[in-house]
């Protein structure tokens, strides 16, 4: 029997690509990498650039200085004020009286805690006084509300009590002419103030340290009282209109005032503003800040701190935080050593080679002055010596340096740092510049933590 043959072939096992499992290989090896970049990198915050205003005000607990006298009692006995607190009297106008007796006192204390019959009395005064405000009022005379109300109710006393002295005039010159009633006048015109701190004799000239300590302050009500003795403090007169505040300020404060420059003020209390004369007192190794006026005295005569706002120039441009700023350090190139070669339109510098074979350099450019272009150190390295055009003069890098201030750019993804010129600070925000050649610009995308990241570090 004839054996059979059997002829086997052999194919190659046909390998199949599976693209699914390709493409989640490729995911996977991305997601790979992106954790751990995620997990390597620091953590770094992303701001947008915006604009932004800073107002450098400047709030002080000011001492005021005005010029006062305290008038003292010239007997013992009762007293009685016939004008309002914080109000205007001219000369002759009756303050108070002294009563040794106290017997017309007493009549006048019952006669004015009775309602009096206003048709006793002659209003013409303080209709015409009305009539005369109302007429010449306008939006910008609001803050002479206050003093008005003042002298209207000055007045209105005022008549009060000459009605009151009518009705007791017989008694009155009987106790003048036996001595126990006394009569007091201002002598000189000024603002009635019933009250004494021990600080009136205090001037800009012979404050000390110890004036602008708030807590020194005693305060005595004078009006209180129902009874004085000979020399006691019975009213306190302003005389003059013109009148100080004075602040201590540290002295990069003192360097930004001039003597006899205008700066405006606004008082907190009631939101008003005015505009006072600067004047710069140093002592020993202290600044005063001194501030001089001629209204809105009467509205604080009874304050001898008042709280204070200076008002500066607000300054406008890109507002960043302080914790994107920065400080960088480069080397000074002479800008005379750049020139623009190669058939470039890019300015560069030449640097020399012991071997001869002299390399056109283009760095990029931070930041420039009159006379230096700033580069980074990355891209001339320090030792490098550079050829001036057309001379033999020669320059060593790293021989000159200079410290910029700036944030790190990162719209490219990677940081790149970029100057700032600071145009105002506060203790949070910066305002910078906008338009300037090397710097930033508006939406644009900086480091918030400008001290965590270096030169060309990538951003994700």
């Amino acid at each position: 029997m004839k054996k059979k043959n059997d002829k086997i072939i052999k194919f190659h096992r046909q390998i199949h690509i599976n693209i699914g499992v390709i493409i989640f290989g490729v995911i996977l090896i991305y997601v790979i990498f992106h954790v751990f970049s995620f997990l390597t990198s620091k953590n770094i915050t992303v701001y947008e650039v915006n604009e932004g205003t800073i107002a450098e005000n400047q709030e002080y607990q000011a001492l005021a200085i005005r010029q006062e006298q305290i008038v003292t009692a010239p007997v013992a006995g009762d007293i009685f004020y016939f004008t309002p607190d914080i109000s205007r009297a001219g000369v002759r106008t009756r303050i108070c009286s002294i009563d040794t007796t106290g017997e017309i006192t007493d009549e006048l204390t019952a006669g004015a805690s009775d309602v009096v019959d206003t048709e006793a009395l002659d209003l013409s005064r303080v209709s015409s006084s009305i009539g005369t405000f109302s007429g010449e009022y306008t939006d910008m005379d609001f803050q002479k509300v206050y003093a008005f109300k003042n002298s209207l109710t000055a007045e209105i006393q005022q008549l009060s009590s000459e009605y009151l002295l009518q009705q007791l005039a017989d008694q009155v010159a009987t106790a003048s002419s036996a001595g126990t009633f006394h009569m007091l006048y201002a002598q000189t015109p000024g603002l009635v103030v019933y009250q004494t701190d021990g600080y009136e004799s205090v001037t800009a000239d012979n404050f000390t340290e110890e004036d602008l300590d708030p807590s020194r302050v005693t305060v005595t009500d004078l009006k209180g009282q129902e009874s004085v003795t000979e020399g006691q403090a019975v009213y306190k007169l302003v005389t003059s209109d013109h009148w100080e505040l004075i602040a201590e300020i540290d002295e990069e404060t003192a360097s930004k005032y001039e003597d006899g420059e205008y700066v405006e003020i606004r008082f907190p209390e009631d939101q008003s503003t005015t505009w006072a004369q600067c004047q710069i007192q140093q002592k020993e190794d202290r600044y005063y800040l001194i501030l001089s006026m001629h209204d809105s005295m009467d509205r604080y005569a009874s304050s001898r701190f008042i709280h204070i706002e200076i008002l500066s120039d607000s300054e406008t441009g890109l507002k960043i935080p302080n914790s994107a700023i920065t400080e960088k350090e480069f080397f000074t190139i002479p800008r005379d050593y750049f020139y623009q070669g190669n058939n470039s339109s890019d300015w560069g510098v030449l640097a020399k080679s012991e071997k001869g074979d002299d390399e056109f350099i283009i760095p990029t450019i931070y930041y420039e002055t009159e006379d230096y272009y700033y580069v980074d150190p990355q891209d001339l390295p320090r030792g490098t010596t550079l050829q001036k055009p057309d001379s033999q003069d020669s320059y060593l890098v790293g021989s000159e340096t200079a410290t910029l201030q700036g944030v790190y750019n990162v719209n490219k993804g990677y940081a790149v740092f970029k100057q700032i010129d600071i145009l105002s600070q506060t203790e949070e925000y910066t305002i910078v510049a906008s338009g300037t050649s090397y710097g930033i610009a508006l939406y644009d995308h900086i480091v918030l933590q400008g001290d965590e990241v270096e030169e060309n570090d990538m951003i994700y």
